[in-house]
């Protein structure tokens, strides 16, 4: 039988997970993290093991490594100088050619276009970006909407996003990326779960 799962929770660790994976690191964000005992307080929604030791891992990691080596992480995974090691677009992981703005990003502007969703980007990029994503689930989710929930779920993000955590897992120098590509991994795989969805089997190029 499919778990319950409270949305207020669900909802209030995706818009923490937005925070991570869209917009730059900052020293106010992280403490903001450190200050509110947020990850203390994280909800278990998925492995309870795993989202324990993930969240000590981000905890430890804020302190150890710090600022600057985080922000060093995310510019590598997501952006680069050179070949990011773990792009945040669907469109690299389903497209053959790895390209930008191919059809899973056409599909998901489509997606939000019929569901009156308006995006919201920091500069012109494609809009199927895991952090962009998140912040449509959280929208869905506050509106009850569960059949597009559903959609978004299983057609336009978890046929790639696990590969995007893995290799933010393979690549991260920090505890602090690496743990919250497990927290992200449990939250979406348990609402998958929880709504007996079966996620759309796309090939992938990544």
């Amino acid at each position: 039988m499919p778990m319950a799962i409270d949305t207020s929770m669900a909802v209030a660790a995706l818009g923490v997970l937005h925070n991570v994976f869209y917009p730059k690191p900052t020293a106010a964000f992280l403490t903001e993290l450190t200050d509110s005992q947020l990850l203390s307080a994280w909800p278990e929604i998925g492995d309870p093991k795993e989202i324990v030791e993930a969240c000590g891992r981000i905890e430890q990691s804020i302190e150890k490594d710090g600022f600057d080596a985080i922000e060093r992480d995310f510019y590598r995974l997501f952006i680069g100088p050179g070949t990011a090691l773990a792009y945040p677009w669907g469109s690299v992981y389903t497209d053959r050619e790895n390209l930008v703005c191919g059809q899973t990003m056409v599909n998901f502007k489509a997606f939000c276009r019929g569901n009156d969703i308006a995006l919201q980007t920091e500069h012109t990029e494609p809009v199927d970006h895991i952090g962009l994503m998140l912040a449509v689930l959280v929208e869905l989710l506050n509106r009850n909407d569960g059949a597009a929930v559903n959609e978004l779920l299983s057609e336009h993000l978890m046929p790639w996003a696990p590969r995007l955590f893995e290799l933010v897992l393979e690549h991260g120098t920090t505890d602090y990326m690496k743990g919250f590509a497990i927290l992200a991994g449990q939250l979406l795989s348990a609402l998958v779960e929880s709504r007996g969805l079966i996620v759309t089997n796309k090939r992938l190029y990544l």
